[in-house]
């Protein structure tokens, strides 16, 4: 099944997948339409459809832009609730709850979801049945650590249902470590660049340098603080080739620098798949952003010729973060910032998992 998915993609990438072909963003989705005998699924538009029906319950199937199911699942959530940040969570409410009463489950569905770690805490599967779908104002979401998540639904002062899970992004997107691997590179070379909201900062009147301070990561090494400097009474990012160290926080923390480096990045996979792909930094940059990712950067040394750091992009809500070490040529930074940095990538790794001890063998 591992392999079927992934020549799925590998076809769909290369633009030969065959008219109409049903495909699958996961192969457990595909357990589940083939168990449920879902039919016409070819036939769907991109969005979100509910004509299909589970013991008379309407089912959330989604298809997105490429033409996959991307989604199957009991439907729990109105649409306008749903954003890029809460899809996840969302999605694997209603998919779980959906497995967790489907019948005659292959032996390797069955087998994950023994082995998933939820815990009921009211109620049980079918309790969803009698959930309102049209109302979010019942449900609540918890984040109790960097390890758990609590959910519930109420009817007024009355629990119907609540659950326990833990934050493990493979359970939460109903993939395994080689899928994941996998979408995440596909969605890398599919990704094209977009608008977005520029951030506004008060600067003050009386100097010409500014820093927005941000946050740090575990350890101060790693943080997220952006560095501003006026000319001729106009702010902007600090570009000065004499802050190299400055123009290398900048160019690999904000969409707005000026820097353009061309990325050649490997992703460290699970498979004997090696990938390695070419393309501008900041398109991983805002493809994390648009995940819901905060960035945090660490520069780790200075050789003579490169500069070697650590990007961080942390997702809390869905409890992983992805980790690029990254090499600067000091020629790129001396051009502005343009020309080529390589990367070594490691992708959702569990929050849980990360100590300060992680970045001294990453």
């Amino acid at each position: 099944m591992k392999k079927t998915i992934l020549v799925i993609l590998l076809l769909s990438l290369a633009g030969i997948m065959p008219a109409n072909a049903i495909s699958f963003s996961t192969s457990r989705l595909e357990s589940i339409a083939k168990t449920l005998k879902l039919n016409s699924l070819d036939a769907l538009t991109v969005g979100s459809h509910y004509q299909y029906k589970y013991q008379g319950h309407d089912l959330n199937v989604r298809v997105n832009q490429y033409g996959e199911v991307e989604h199957i699942g009991l439907l729990l959530f109105p649409q306008g609730c749903r954003t890029e940040q809460t899809m996840v969570l969302y999605d694997f409410l209603e998919r779980t709850f959906l497995e967790r009463l489907m019948p005659n489950l292959d032996g390797g569905l069955k087998f994950k979801l023994q082995n998933e770690n939820l815990l009921f805490l009211r109620g049980n599967a079918r309790t969803a049945m009698r959930l309102d779908t049209m109302a979010i104002n019942g449900f609540s979401f918890n984040r109790i650590d960097f390890k758990n998540y609590e959910v519930g639904w109420k009817k007024g002062e009355s629990e119907l249902l609540k659950i326990q899970f833990g934050m493990d992004y493979q359970m939460l997107s109903g993939c395994d470590a080689i899928e994941l691997d996998a979408r995440f590179m596909q969605r890398l070379k599919r990704f094209k660049p977009h608008d977005y909201h520029k951030k506004t900062w008060t600067f003050p009147e009386h100097s010409d340098v500014y820093v927005a301070a941000g946050d740090t990561f575990l350890i101060r090494e790693f943080r997220n603080d952006l560095y501003y400097e006026r000319t001729n009474g106009e702010w902007h990012l600090a570009d000065s080739t004499s802050t190299q160290g400055k123009i290398l926080r900048n160019m690999m923390l904000s969409l707005e620098s000026d820097a353009q480096p061309l990325l050649t990045v490997s992703l460290d996979q699970h498979s004997d798949v090696k990938d390695i792909l070419t393309l501008p930094y900041k398109y991983w940059l805002q493809m994390c952003l648009d995940e819901g990712c905060t960035p945090f950067f660490g520069i780790k040394r200075k050789e003579l010729d490169r500069y070697e750091g650590t990007v961080l992009m942390t997702h809390p809500g869905a409890g992983y973060v992805h980790l690029m070490s990254v090499e600067i040529p000091v020629s790129t930074l001396e051009n502005g910032g343009n020309g080529p940095i390589r990367g070594y990538l490691f992708v959702y790794i569990p929050m849980h998992n990360v100590s300060s001890d992680y970045f001294k063998i990453h």
